[in-house]
């Protein structure tokens, strides 16, 4: 998949998380329901993570041919993926530090609207995993990379991005087992339970891309 494919399925998905973002915070206002607002509000921050992928392929593709860089413009989408990464590392942390202090300071739950607004999360991000397509294998940022070896070609502008989504369809699904389980066997405590296993899991995720954009950025060499 080249630079621009991924940089069409990005401003998809960019569309998509944006039209939910707004139907979620206007039907949250509409009805009080303060779930369906916050997770509106959640969904502008991956738009935003989103948003830092699309440009880095518009600004890769336009200084791909430009001889005032010594090194391989592919660095551009490296780099937002790093940035995108440590986004994706502060919003693990957000979720196991949320969902720890829920074990201090339980809250009310409103299952009904809760659940609703985490299926609503998981069929959008399925669908934008749909779009985006299990791709994160070697390709370049722009049509012609220059890097030396495999990891170089690794385009983790979009693996970053693609991340961002699977998570929130992670969180999304361990959320409706959860309220699911609170619900009709109220076991409440699953709630904050499988917060922090999601939190865990995708600060693992977070960590593993930051060190391998970190590595390219430096440009590290096996021996």
């Amino acid at each position: 998949m080249s630079g621009a494919d991924a940089k069409t399925k990005t401003l998809a998905v960019i569309i998509l998380t944006l039209a939910t973002m707004a139907a979620e915070i206007f039907f949250g206002i509409l009805t009080h329901s303060m779930a369906l607002t916050a997770d509106g509000w959640h969904m502008g921050t991956h738009a935003f993570a989103l948003s830092i992928t699309f440009f880095a392929y518009i600004l890769a593709a336009k200084l791909t041919n430009c001889d005032k860089f010594s090194i391989s413009t592919d660095k551009i989408c490296t780099l937002a993926g790093f940035v995108s990464s440590i986004l994706l590392g502060v919003t693990g942390v957000w979720i196991l530090f949320e969902s720890v202090m829920r074990f201090f300071n339980p809250l009310e739950i409103h299952f009904g609207d809760a659940i609703v607004v985490a299926i609503i999360g998981l069929a959008v991000n399925l669908l934008s995993i749909l779009i985006m397509g299990v791709k994160s294998h070697t390709h370049s940022c722009t049509e012609h990379g220059h890097g030396h070896d495999e990891e170089q070609h690794k385009d983790y502008n979009f693996i970053a991005a693609y991340m961002h989504i699977l998570a929130d369809a992670l969180t999304s699904f361990f959320a409706i087992f959860a309220l699911l389980a609170g619900k009709y066997f109220n076991l409440v405590f699953l709630d904050p339970l499988v917060g922090v296993a999601g939190g865990v899991l995708i600060c693992i995720w977070a960590y593993n891309l930051i060190k391998s954009t970190s590595l390219i950025l430096l440009d590290y060499r096996k021996k």
